[in-house]
């Protein structure tokens, strides 16, 4: 990322003094405004972690309903949460991947990956609240998913109401 960062800076300072802009205040700008962002998204905490646990919820039970435009608004929302906890910015990629879209099949690949993050996050910092990570062999083209759930009963994000049931509980986190 810094290199690319690095290349993006170079290519904008010999571009900005081709065209006698003062190059070195912009890069330098750019360099705060990042460094801004990183210092403000703060260490994850249990509110934080449970903020997005619920949202994360939230566009699981929207997938579930095969509600695409339900699943952009609540993958907005978590992409925000998420882009307030620090190391979670590949998860904010892929919330925003979902609220990109209305069509629920390529929402439902993005929660694929976003699913792993947030199953790992929930893992690491005690909600205060059980979940459970259900597992459904049939998803990812038959390479399984997971997903966390608040509650035992399987009601299937990949698939919805084609196969609702389709799952188990593998884990329960408390």
């Amino acid at each position: 990322m810094k290199k690319l960062f690095l290349n993006a800076a170079v290519a904008a300072m010999f571009f900005a003094a081709a065209c006698n802009q003062p190059a070195k205040k912009n890069t330098e700008q750019a360099e705060k405004d990042t460094a801004a962002v990183a210092a403000n998204a703060t260490l994850p905490d249990k509110a934080n972690v449970t903020e997005v646990v619920n949202s994360y919820i939230a566009l699981k039970n929207d997938l579930v309903k095969s509600d695409g435009a339900a699943s952009k608004k609540s993958a907005q929302k978590l992409q925000q949460e998420l882009i307030e906890v620090k190391g979670c910015d590949e998860a904010a990629t892929l919330a925003g991947a979902i609220a990109a879209t209305d069509k629920v099949d390529e929402q439902r690949k993005a929660f694929l990956t976003l699913s792993k993050d947030v199953i790992t996050l929930a893992k690491g910092i005690k909600t205060g609240k059980p979940a459970f990570v259900a597992y459904c062999p049939m998803a990812n083209d038959g390479k399984g998913g997971y997903w966390l759930s608040e509650a035992k009963e399987i009601k299937n994000p990949y698939y919805g109401d084609a196969m609702l049931e389709c799952g188990e509980v593998k884990e329960e986190l408390n």
